[in-house]
């Protein structure tokens, strides 16, 4: 049997690769009809989809635990992204390469399982398996550089801020550690308004981590 601590289970600080694949969506009130009464015509707002995005990440993060519930977990990604912006023209189509920066927090919602499940291999040996869930918060930033064809209709690059909160599994497995999360995350920029107003986007993002 191979012995395992609680040091392995849970090492002190890690370099590790995440794989992300995201759904980002945008929407805009607009003016939808009016609404005549005796004296006021009140016009009626309805909350419509004004731009659709999907695409694919790969980065690299840092696993350095604080203490024994908060663990800080930087982390720089490179996304490849498409977008659909749909106008009164109509559905104006570009491509993206984001540079996403978060410095997440992850706070475990409880103590590492340092006992675990025994398994056996086909070989006869013997390993541990664990699992720790985890709650993930912190802020981001978000560069994006939309391709020549977009830019030439007018568009620009954007700069946004953001926050984000998730949740994860921190798995080990036979010494390795899998954690799958999932993600929202609110950004704002103020580059290709709606409306006058910030660009509110609102982000999913499935993720694998390995480290």
């Amino acid at each position: 049997m191979v012995g395992q601590t609680s040091s392995d289970l849970f090492p002190d600080m890690s370099f590790g690769f995440t794989h992300s694949t995201n759904t980002s969506l945008c929407f805009q009130s607009s003016p939808h009809t009016a609404l005549l009464n005796n004296e006021h015509h009140l016009p009626e707002y309805k909350s419509k989809l004004s731009e659709l995005q999907y695409g694919f990440g790969i980065g690299f993060f840092m696993w350095m635990p604080l203490n024994e519930g908060i663990v800080f977990k930087p982390k720089i990604e490179g996304v490849f992204s498409n977008t659909c912006l749909k106008q009164t023209t109509g559905c104006i189509y570009a491509t993206s390469f984001d540079l996403n920066i978060s410095h997440g927090f992850v706070i475990a919602l409880k103590k590492p399982d340092e006992n675990g499940i025994i398994y056996m291999a086909r070989n006869m040996t013997c390993y541990l398996s664990s699992k720790q869930p985890y709650i993930l918060i912190g802020p981001k930033l978000n560069l994006k550089k939309y391709d020549k064809g977009y830019l030439h209709k007018g568009f620009e690059n954007e700069l946004a801020f953001g926050f984000l909160v998730g949740y994860g599994i921190n798995y080990i497995f036979q010494g390795k550690n899998f954690a799958p999360e999932i993600c929202y995350s609110m950004s704002s920029t103020s580059q290709n308004k709606i409306n006058d107003t910030k660009k509110l986007t609102h982000t999913i993002t499935l993720a694998l981590n390995f480290f």
